[in-house]
């Protein structure tokens, strides 16, 4: 009898590590925040103030597609304010601003947030720095609300449902209140090189809404967290630009198309959200 014995033989360069330098080790020599704007001055304002009042150095980048006769520059010592061609969007503005990070760390923020005391950003990078987690999102005020994926199918055939309710899988061990998921709001600390990574797809039709659609790239390459302890605040007060909502609220069949746009990146055949309408079932 013959027999054939394959050995699988992998050669590779070695990969070297990528460190970064922690400077002092404060919050300002480890993270860069990052701000997507468009027309609302008023608040980016607010956010700015927000984390020069808590976290005082600590570089600012902001990616403004708003149009050339309203823009209004924010530049200083420690923000860089980058001016985009017009009405690119949300995820083009999220690239931009992570292409422009150098720290190990960076926190995104909307415009219409704020940082507070109870932001903790310091635990937030501890976690990182204590657990193979590449992202750990924050609560807007009393709300965390932290989501699962649960794949279903095949290759041929596959299905993404998400679940909102619990929404986590486990408490993380050591660290009470914070919650392992596979997506977050979007305001969260995150490894810049792993979220680099994965980046944010500047497609079109991600340039109004398109938060999900990160998590589900990320999704089996970033280990995601969510912590109950650490919060922002919404700050929505102050005139906005009357023309906003219309590029903030896109019509119907503008989500129709970024619905099947998802479907076809990630080949899969439907993407629903699992909502629990009876808890004493659930129980």
């Amino acid at each position: 009898m013959e027999f054939t014995a394959t050995m699988p033989i992998h050669i590779q360069h070695v990969q070297l590590p990528w460190l970064f330098d922690e400077g002092t080790g404060k919050i300002k020599d480890r993270v860069t925040v990052v701000l997507k704007t468009f027309l609302r001055y008023n608040l980016l304002k607010n956010a700015i103030q927000s984390v020069n009042d808590v976290y005082p150095g600590t570089r600012i980048v902001v990616a403004d597609d708003t149009p050339d006769h309203l823009f209004n520059s924010f530049q200083s010592s420690n923000v860089d304010h980058y001016k985009m061609p017009a009405y690119k969007g949300y995820f083009a503005g999220r690239n931009l601003g992570l292409s422009q990070v150098w720290t190990e760390y960076f926190f995104y923020m909307d415009d219409d947030m704020v940082i507070t005391k109870f932001t903790k950003m310091d635990l937030l990078v501890s976690f990182l720095d204590s657990t193979n987690f590449h992202l750990v999102g924050v609560g807007i005020q009393d709300r965390l609300s932290p989501t699962t994926y649960l794949a279903l199918g095949n290759k041929t055939h596959r299905c993404i449902i998400q679940k909102p309710d619990p929404g986590y899988y486990y408490e993380i061990r050591g660290f009470p209140g914070i919650y392992a998921n596979d997506a977050v709001l979007n305001i969260f600390l995150a490894s810049t090189n792993d979220a680099k990574a994965v980046g944010f797809d500047p497609h079109p039709l991600l340039a109004r809404i398109g938060h999900n659609a990160f998590f589900l790239s990320a999704l089996g390459r970033l280990r995601v967290a969510a912590c109950s302890l650490c919060t922002v605040r919404h700050y929505k007060r102050g005139p906005v630009a009357a023309n906003y909502s219309t590029y903030r609220r896109p019509n119907k069949s503008f989500k129709a198309k970024l619905h099947h746009y998802n479907l076809y990146m990630h080949n899969i055949n439907c993407l629903k959200t699992q909502w629990v309408t009876n808890k004493t079932q659930k129980q």
